[in-house]
């Protein structure tokens, strides 16, 4: 086993020796002069009886401000550019917030909200001060070099060591509790801050931390990784040292007690009983040796403890009580020679002491009368009694480790504590060592408790560890803050590793810093030795490209391209339906222009010219949100009319061939178009309700720094959801819309001409195509670029708002161009009597080429229409004048029928006009249409007579000055 089993697994207690208010430095607020300076550091100030903490607003800000660290790190020419640069920003800007600090910290300059976004790390501190000043190191480095909110977890309630606490309290919480790290995993997003919500509403305390610097005995956390809440524990770089110690001054008087043969065996027991006496109480002193009952100053007591007896326990308390060592009954080797025992120093129970069964099997005389069930001494205890002997010069041998402040307030002194040998670790040694549970263990065994003589060696130097929660990690790469991602916190902590030369360093300049040891100003010591090795500090837990500034990226030239393009295709959009309106009411739309169809063909495309340019304006919730539901709702409505008109003319095309009858109800294709638009509509309420698009950072991090030494992260931000699925399925409809539009406009190139603009509509749609699947393509691409090339999905956003505006441009383009360039002068053309021949000669010929068919022209006019009908075989100026020129516009029912004969069928159409009809096959009629004038029509069939109709609207189209060839006789 390593050292502490579960290093004050209940809590430490504070060691005796200090005052009540050990944990601040207090003053005299009263003095003319305030000493707190003096006593810490410039910038500390008496406050309610107690010096400030002169670093709240960061400690390397605080000692760069003073002449010393001026001329180390200032404006000579021998510092290296990049300090002089770090000095000018620690100056010029304080610490990270971190969550202890209180709402009017920042409004008090004592710190700054973290500008990167980054996740808090929270350090647990144990209850020793070598891991006090780790966890400092760790919050100073997070704090002020990299802008990372740090905070100290102490595992107790209303108890801190958070280096930045207004009065420098230092409370000893708890040791070695795995909870902490379990807490930090449980938590939402490893958010430690969660607890501290919970224990503010009065849901009770409970401890969390990320992190914890300096573990002696790694097998009291192997619960927590083998459960998955914690990494893999690590190798902090420290080796630590414990077993027996004994004083120097000790070894000067007999140097053989320096190892355990000078120790063992019979002829050495009456050595220790004499040498090693037992400490006493301060109550008991005064009750049992001294002659005045401690009424009178006799240069051990100063005066009696304290009468509500809180002092009655203690074995030392500097300036009132030095301590006092005697000899007792167990010392007492003539009245028992075989079995008197000087005095060791033991541990509590819960470390991993193994004096019993050393002592024992050495036959080293020594035992331990500690007030634990084991013998052992509390911390406190321990503390006071190493005082004790300092004080009075006494012997006193007992176990201890190093690093640690104690050992470190006598390095260099006569106090000075020495390792003992004792026999050589070895395996076989560690194989027989005691259950370190059974120490305290009242049902213990005697050979539970002292074990086999095999295991009486010495203590091997202990590597010591550190373990961090895995949401450290998490956190920071599943964060969906793209600054969150960048937080070096994790980094760090792998980096990150001291050894014991180091912390000794910080312990003893603490221990023989000139104040009062009631100060207790290990932060300064610490604070001091941070600046003193900064450079080091830098090179060795400092990221490379760390710290960083966020800086917002400028317009690109794509960005005022995207935006150039979506304002074209807005003007063209408006423009375009100005036109078609001015056009409609002049009534020059032409054929096949079904005005309220153009319409919401026109409206969708503007709309998509509008969610083009929010896709390319500076990203906000507001923009990311209108560029879904203009791009997805104007993509339907663009598409689904035209899909529904094409698909009602099909219809209606094929069941004219059939003799069927057809309804058509534009008001119903309109309110179809509209409610398919609708669905759009709702798809995107919830998209926006439940994963609501919103702006998204991209980052690039370059190789810029400016004069704070900061390396330059430029931001840049584009639109995005949660979930990428919302895109995915929009981009699915998009194409499906687009597929449907592609099938029909191939059938209706089976449609007659007249109606028939599937070339247009099938060159709109394959355009439509391309730009969805290269906008489908950017899409992809945000999605797969890694962190290091997160700056191109902002390009990429402004490339799919430039394809968006190109798209709608082309397909205006494409599909309205013919609406103006088309000749819109009158045709007065007549038509001679041989073109009357030339078409009865092709009907005939025709008709002649059907095999075994004989065609019979049934005609439906009346004998009066029979009779006003000219004969067209005669040339004379009333059949010469086939032309019918109307400068006023008139209603015209154009009907038809189908003829079948074996082999063929076809279809005649009748035209009726002013109480005037004629009958021509309808390929004739379409000939006719496409060389005298701009007539679409749909089919309706009349069951009573099996003619079909062929309008627009549901019976008839208006027809504005037109030509018509006009005749009664039979074709």
């Amino acid at each position: 086993m390593l050292l502490l089993d579960a290093l004050l697994l209940a809590g430490v207690a504070l060691p005796f020796f200090l005052p009540t208010a050990e944990a601040q430095v207090a003053c005299n607020d009263t003095h003319i002069h305030d000493p707190c300076e003096e006593l810490l550091w410039k910038g500390s100030h008496c406050r309610d009886g107690f010096c400030t903490n002169p670093f709240q607003a960061g400690c390397l800000r605080s000692m760069f401000e003073s002449e010393e660290y001026e001329k180390k790190y200032g404006v000579i020419d021998d510092v290296d550019a990049s300090f002089r640069a770090l000095r000018r920003r620690l100056l010029s800007t304080p610490r990270v917030c971190n969550s202890e600090d209180g709402p009017e910290a920042v409004k008090q300059g004592l710190c700054v909200e973290s500008e990167g976004d980054y996740p808090e790390v929270r350090i647990y501190s144990q209850n020793w001060e070598s891991a006090f000043v780790m966890s400092w190191i760790m919050q100073l480095i997070y704090s002020e070099l990299l802008g990372v909110p740090s905070s100290i977890e102490s595992g107790e309630a209303n108890k801190t060591v958070d280096f930045y606490d207004e009065f420098n309290r230092m409370d000893y919480g708890t040791a070695n509790d795995p909870a902490v790290i379990q807490n930090a995993h449980n938590a939402e997003g490893g958010d430690c801050a969660t607890y501290k919500k919970m224990e503010n509403s009065g849901q009770g305390f409970f401890p969390c931390a990320h992190m914890t610097m300096e573990i002696w005995n790694p097998s009291l956390w192997q619960d927590v990784v083998n459960s998955g809440a914690a990494e893999a524990i690590e190798l902090l770089g420290m080796f630590g040292t414990w077993g027996w110690r004994i004083t120097n001054f000790s070894l000067k008087k007999d140097p053989s007690l320096a190892n355990h043969y000078g120790l063992s065996g019979k002829e050495n027991r009456k050595k220790l009983a004499e040498t090693f006496k037992r400490p006493m109480k301060w109550a008991n002193y005064c009750n049992l040796v001294s002659s005045t009952n401690c009424s009178v100053d006799d240069g051990v007591a100063k005066r009696p403890p304290a009468d509500d007896g809180s002092e009655d326990n203690l074995y030392f308390l500097k300036g009132l009580y030095t301590g006092h060592f005697r000899d007792t009954e167990k010392n007492d080797c003539i009245s028992n020679s075989t079995t008197c025992t000087g005095h060791i120093l033991d541990c509590p129970c819960g470390w991993s002491s193994h004096v019993k069964q050393q002592a024992k099997h050495l036959e080293i005389a020594l035992e331990s009368d500690g007030s634990e069930v084991s013998g052992g001494y509390t911390y406190a205890d321990m503390v006071a009694i190493w005082h004790a002997a300092n004080a009075t010069k006494s012997d006193v041998i007992g176990w201890w480790w190093e690093p640690d402040v104690t050992a470190s307030l006598f390095v260099g002194s006569e106090s000075e504590l020495t390792q003992v040998l004792l026999p050589k670790v070895t395996q076989e040694c560690l194989d027989n060592r005691i259950d370190i549970q059974k120490r305290c263990d009242p049902n213990a065994t005697e050979f539970e408790i002292y074990g086999d003589s095999k295991g009486s060696c010495g203590e091997l130097p202990s590597r010591l560890r550190k373990i961090a929660a895995k949401v450290v990690q998490t956190s920071i790469k599943q964060n969906n803050n793209l600054k969150s991602r960048m937080s070096p916190a994790y980094e760090v902590y792998q980096d990150f590793s001291m050894d014991e030369v180091q912390i000794n360093e910080i312990l003893e300049e603490w221990t023989f810093r000139k104040q009062e040891e009631s100060s207790y100003d290990l932060r300064v010591s610490t604070c001091k030795w941070m600046a003193n090795n900064l450079e080091n500090v830098i090179k060795s837990f400092v990221p490379p490209s760390y710290p960083r500034t966020f800086v917002k990226s400028q317009n690109s030239a794509l960005s005022i391209c995207a935006i150039l393009f979506s304002a074209i295709a807005i003007l063209i959009s408006l423009g375009t339906t100005g036109g078609i309106l001015y056009k409609h009411r002049n009534g020059t739309v032409g054929r096949g222009a079904q005005i309220e169809f153009l319409l919401l063909l026109l409206a969708g495309l503007f709309m998509v010219s509008i969610g083009s340019l929010l896709l390319a304006l500076e990203p906000s919730t507001g923009t990311c949100t209108g560029s879904v539901w203009m791009v997805n709702v104007g993509y339907t409505t663009q598409l689904v009319p035209t899909i529904i008109r094409v698909s009602t003319i099909i219809k209606i095309v094929r069941s004219s061939l059939k003799m069927k009858i057809v309804k058509v109800d534009k008001k119903k294709l309109l309110q179809k178009s509209i409610g398919i638009s609708g669905i759009a509509a709702l798809f995107c309420t919830l998209w926006t309700i439940l994963d609501k698009p919103h702006s998204q950072a991209s980052l690039k991090v370059t190789d810029e720094k400016n004069d704070l030494g900061e390396t330059v992260v430029l931001v840049s931000y584009f639109c995005g959801s949660t979930s990428r699925i919302w895109f995915y399925v929009s981009f699915t409809c998009q194409a499906l819309l687009l597929l449907s539009a592609s099938v029909l406009a191939s059938q209706m190139r089976q449609v007659p001409n007249a109606v028939n603009d599937s070339k247009l509509l099938a060159i709109m749609i394959y355009s439509s195509f391309f730009f969805l699947a290269l906008r489908v393509a950017m899409y992809l691409v945000e999605g797969a670029v890694s962190d290091d090339t997160q700056s191109i999905q902002a390009s990429l956003q402004k490339a799919r708002s430039m394809f968006c505006s190109v798209d709608t441009v082309l397909n205006i383009i494409i599909f309205f161009t013919r609406f103006f360039i088309a000749d819109g002068t009158k045709k007065t053309r007549k038509m001679q009597p041989q073109n009357a021949r030339h078409f009865e000669n092709k009907i005939a010929q025709r008709d002649n080429n059907a095999t075994d068919v004989t065609y019979s022209h049934q005609s439906t006019a009346t004998a009066e229409e029979t009779r006003l009908a000219p004969d067209l075989s005669e040339s004379n100026p009333e059949t010469e004048k086939m032309v019918v020129e109307a400068d006023t516009e008139k209603e015209v029912v154009v009907e038809g029928k189908e003829e079948e004969t074996k082999g063929s069928s076809f279809v005649s159409v009748r035209f009726t006009l002013d109480e005037k009809s004629a009958t021509l096959p309808r390929w004739v009629m379409e000939q006719i249409l496409e060389e005298y004038g701009d007539v679409s029509f749909e089919n309706e069939i009349a069951e009573h007579d099996r003619i079909a109709s062929a309008t627009l609207q549901p019976t008839k189209t208006r027809i504005g000055p037109a030509r018509l060839w006009k005749s009664t006789g039979q074709v």
